[in-house]
């Protein structure tokens, strides 16, 4: 009688060991890890680049219209209208904020993929720079109520398109 109550007390243990053990938490990540066949990107060759650039690119190049951020958006939306002559990968532009009075707010660089077909439009969607929802462009809808907000407007200058080969 004596052996069983100690061999149920070791069995007892031996699970809540077990079990203790598998709920230990793993290291899964691995150090000093190399790429299957011993390729380093510096080897690979300058042929396997699948876009061009074109940077500063003719004003018309691509057209950016319907900007918009109402007073609670997160997001800052706009069209772009490829008219180069090759597909657009991405592309890298600059947003300048001004106020009613053409001062400067503020002003941020993006780099944005999106696939723009040949004469095809596109609409762009970036976070916007508003995180405290004080300002809204000057053509979207007038905040309602007794919100004050700020109006503001945008010039948008592309800085560099990367074209598909």
């Amino acid at each position: 009688m004596k052996m069983s109550r100690v061999l149920r007390f070791f069995f007892y243990m031996l699970c809540a060991f077990m079990l203790g053990s598998a709920a230990y938490a793993q290291r899964t990540t691995r150090n000093k890890l190399r790429p299957a066949g011993g390729i380093a990107a510096a080897d690979l060759k300058v042929d396997s680049v699948l876009f061009d650039t074109i940077v500063s690119p003719e004003p018309h190049t691509l057209d950016v219209n319907g900007y918009d951020k109402p007073l609670r958006s997160r997001r800052e939306t706009f069209f772009a209208t490829n008219n180069a002559k090759a597909e657009i990968a991405a592309l890298s532009f600059t947003i300048t904020y001004y106020d009613t009075s053409h001062r400067m707010l503020h002003k941020a660089s993006h780099h944005v993929p999106v696939n723009i077909p040949v004469s095809e439009t596109r609409q762009v969607s970036i976070k916007s720079w508003d995180t405290q929802f004080a300002f809204y462009h000057v053509r979207s809808p007038q905040p309602r109520g007794t919100v004050e907000a700020s109006p503001y407007e945008v010039t948008i200058s592309v800085d560099t398109l990367f074209v598909v080969r």
